[in-house]
């Protein structure tokens, strides 16, 4: 038995590879990917901006319906005209809800909760503990 000696880079042909040149090479390939990935980060975020724009129209109509609706039912309400004064005042601050949403897109919300926010730090807090608790509850119902 002849016992030959292996080569194990004998089957792949002699490129003669600069190492700046493979360097180069993955630098460019790595530019590639990132600038796709960038490229489709970016479309994703436009397409989930715009369809918030539509559930930001949508939800805004949906409160104007309810808010003409109490306007047009208020004098119906059990309790007489302290009852009607409420209703007319509750569906006055849904309508201003609703007209907040049409004239401000969400990069102005954004901007408008921030300023609260700084303004009002420990309520500010204390909201995000009784939505997440409110949040966490539902959740847990399921």
């Amino acid at each position: 038995m002849s016992r030959e000696t292996t080569r194990p880079f004998e089957e792949f042909p002699n490129t003669n590879l600069n190492p700046e040149t493979s360097l180069n090479e993955a630098k460019n390939r790595i530019s590639d990917m990132a600038s796709k990935a960038k490229d489709k980060a970016g479309q994703a975020a436009a397409a989930v901006s715009e369809e918030i724009g539509h559930q930001r129209e949508n939800v805004a109509e949906s409160l104007g319906r309810v808010a003409s609706a109490m306007h047009e039912n208020a004098d119906c309400v059990p309790g007489g005209t302290r009852a009607a004064n409420l209703t007319h005042s509750v569906a006055k601050g849904i309508d201003s809800t609703a007209s907040y949403l049409r004239d401000h897109d969400l990069k102005q919300m954004g901007k408008d909760v921030t300023n609260i926010c700084r303004r009002y730090p420990a309520q500010s807090v204390l909201a995000a503990m009784a939505v997440g608790f409110l949040l966490g509850r539902s959740a847990r119902r399921r």
